[in-house]
């Protein structure tokens, strides 16, 4: 039924179908859309996606596209599953939208997201590269150091990674380290003090791929630095509940 999604859309949807959160429910996919098609075999009573980017609205009677924030969104409807996967590290204001999910879930309804790379992770400075639709790089493969965009600034991974890629990329890895507003920017201590401060109730909060920790120096030098604890932590799966 996922074969041809991305595999973390497809983990997730997996992840959720096992454990039979979606059929016969009403649906609020938050960033990016899953296919009618896949939300009919799910058996859902209906499906509303809701993302900023989306160009135009899309409606019909049982699955929408909606282009609108999730801090804005609100319809006069109410859901019982809230669904978003790889969304919440792009959303800037994420505690105003965790106010709002709450908000538009009806009472014992949940919120499942699975959100990636955190910032404060070895690849959390998120840099992607298309042009033409091709992958130029990604924070997968780009040469940057890990945790290198929590160590140096901009100008001095940039500078690091010039002799790697051509003018046009440099320019665009420089726009994305630096003030790119594609990129909340929260640690994982800045997602567990939004979570812990909501109204949600936790049922799941975890990691979600295989941690990787700092050496014990690099450790000191982010602790020092950013007065946070956690820099091992990848991507985070919660499952919350009003």
């Amino acid at each position: 039924m996922f074969s041809n999604l991305p595999v973390w859309q497809k983990n997730h949807l997996e992840d959720c179908n096992k454990r039979g959160m979606f059929r016969g429910k009403r649906v609020l996919e938050v960033g990016g859309a899953t296919p009618e098609d896949i939300t009919k075999a799910l058996g859902v009573k209906s499906w509303t996606c809701v993302d900023p980017a989306f160009s135009s609205d899309l409606r019909k009677e049982n699955y929408e596209q909606i282009a609108e924030s999730i801090l804005n969104y609100n319809e006069g409807k109410k859901f019982d599953l809230i669904f978003s996967t790889n969304a919440f590290e792009h959303i800037i204001g994420l505690d105003q939208a965790f106010d709002n999910m709450y908000n538009l879930l009806e009472t014992g309804g949940l919120l499942s997201a699975l959100y990636g790379p955190i910032y404060s992770s070895y690849k959390g400075h998120h840099v992607y590269v298309y042009y033409a639709q091709d992958l130029v790089l990604s924070f997968n493969d780009a040469k940057i150091q890990n945790w290198g965009h929590l160590l140096y600034g901009a100008d001095k991974l940039v500078e690091i990674l010039g002799k790697f890629y051509n003018e046009q990329t440099i320019n665009t890895i420089k726009e994305q380290l630096g003030d790119w507003d594609y990129l909340n920017k929260l640690f994982y201590d800045d997602y567990i003090e939004i979570i812990n401060k909501s109204k949600f109730d936790v049922l799941e909060l975890r990691d979600w791929h295989e941690s990787r920790y700092p050496d014990p120096e690099t450790q000191k030098i982010l602790e020092e630095k950013y007065n946070k604890k956690n820099f091992s932590t990848v991507s985070m799966k919660i499952i919350l509940r009003k």
